[in-house]
């Protein structure tokens, strides 16, 4: 009987572009704009300088780009160094039942892998789809569970999809690809310890997963040999990083194929970690349905399901943290009709107002929510107002998220919401010229021979 790391193989080299559905390949694309969307405000960031010097310092081969630096580095430097940039805002994509950020992963590791080999541009996507469909079933095995023991799935699982989406850019045969996922697997890592002081780390885990899988295709490729039995082993993946032995080893191979668990990717609407956006979705409602006012709230509870992620910090101590502060990212909604990336700056995270509002948050985890996690999101709001009344508000799946109810009565709203949120967060950068020569690329990538003019718009530093 096949293990599923045989399957994965089978799947990963039998699949082509032009057999899989039209609306996939768009979707795809369209992941790749978010995914820019997210990293390119990034590359200032300090954490990104940080990594991208690192990197550099090291004198490798000049064979892929990083975003935004007019550099070039290994593929694995470029992917570790992209990655990290990619997660730096907390604007990524998501997938609710993996519970992970596949986009910074795998389009890290399948571009840098796809520039440096010079592969066309189809044969980029076919790899990118396949990355993001292994990574995507890889966090649904653990049940939304992996944050229990103390693991961040994006890195665990997204090593095994930056594996695969590089072996097929770099051409391995079968049995090549079925070490790489084994040597893909003894490296997965990712601690949740950030949480404690807010630091970086958390931005490091994608880059590195891509890095690692980069780099387990290229041993493979040298006959550096992993084990089959990488998944479902006695000291394998799933027994490995488990809470309590609690996961669904099917969930890697059920209706690998045909049904494509890829497309349930969602897009981010606010910065922040997607926990919380269905209690940033009920505050805003709030304000625009019943015309709430700060001054109107006495006092708010919220109750969400159990992730052991978040945090109820009423006044977060860095912007990392405020990142993750259920209190703090309601409060900066109802005070300021929104969340974006200039709400969770240095200063923004001291504002007098939004701070007195996030003191009269209470969040509380539901145990009912916790039973229906991860297949839904369930979350209430419910406000105290002065004048004595009560509102209470409640949502199970965030917007940004295909399967809600805004995406699945409007077709085609998903992507262009997409590209409505990648032109607002490049128009305000240095990076703003270039919006729509990058959206031709991206939709050019079908047919085009290489992504060399994708790489060099989005390499350029900006101006």
């Amino acid at each position: 009987m096949s293990t599923i790391a045989e399957k994965i193989a089978h799947f990963a080299l039998d699949t082509r572009l032009e057999d899989l559905p039209p609306e996939l390949t768009r979707r795809a694309q369209a992941y790749v704009i978010d995914l820019l969307g997210a990293s390119l405000p990034g590359v200032l960031e300090a954490s990104s300088k940080a990594v991208v010097r690192t990197i550099l310092s090291e004198g490798s081969p000049a064979k892929a780009t990083i975003f935004g630096h007019g550099r070039v580095a290994s593929m694995g430097g470029a992917a570790l160094a992209n990655g990290t940039i990619a997660h730096a805002l907390e604007l990524d994509d998501d997938h609710r039942l993996g519970t992970i950020h596949p986009g910074a992963v795998v389009v890290p590791a399948s571009l840098a892998s796809a520039e440096a080999t010079g592969c066309s541009g189809k044969t980029f996507l076919r790899a990118l789809i396949a990355g993001y469909e292994v990574t995507c079933r890889a966090g649904e095995a653990f049940l939304g569970r992996q944050y229990y023991q103390g693991f961040h799935p994006t890195s665990t699982c997204g090593v095994f999809g930056a594996a695969v989406s590089s072996a097929i850019v770099l051409g391995l045969d079968y049995p090549q690809l079925v070490n790489a996922i084994g040597i893909a697997g003894t490296q997965a890592f990712g601690l949740g310890e950030w949480r404690a002081d807010g630091s970086w780390i958390k931005r490091l885990h994608p880059g590195r997963a891509a890095q690692s899988g980069i780099f387990a295709s290229m041993l493979a490729m040298q006959g550096f040999t992993g084990p089959a039995t990488i998944f479902e082993g006695r000291d394998g993946f799933l027994k490995a990083f488990s809470y309590q032995q609690q996961y669904d080893a099917d969930a890697l191979v059920r209706g690998l194929g045909s049904d494509f668990r890829m497309g349930l990717t969602a897009f981010k609407p606010y910065p922040g970690c997607r926990f919380t956006h269905a209690v940033i979705d009920l505050g805003l409602d709030l304000v625009s349905e019943k015309g709430i006012r700060v001054s109107d709230i006495e006092s708010v509870l919220v109750r969400v399901y159990k992730t052991d992620i978040l945090n109820y910090i009423c006044r977060p101590a860095t912007p990392v943290i405020a990142q993750f502060s259920v209190p703090y990212l309601l409060a900066t909604a109802f005070v300021h009709g929104g969340v974006t990336l200039e709400h969770l700056t240095e200063k923004a995270i001291r504002n007098p107002e939004v701070l007195s509002l996030s003191d009269r948050i209470q969040v509380i985890e539901d145990p009912e929510f916790t039973k229906r996690y991860p297949a839904l999101y369930s979350t209430e709001v419910a406000l105290k107002l002065k004048a004595g009344e009560n509102l209470t508000s409640f949502r199970d799946c965030p917007r940004g998220d295909p399967e809600a109810p805004e995406y699945s009565k409007t077709p085609g709203r998903f992507e262009k919401e997409i590209e409505s949120k990648f032109r607002g967060l490049l128009a305000a950068t240095p990076f703003a010229e270039r919006v729509d020569p990058i959206i031709a690329a991206v939709n050019g990538l079908p047919k085009a021979s290489t992504v060399d003019s994708l790489t060099g718009l989005i390499g350029a530093p900006p101006t």
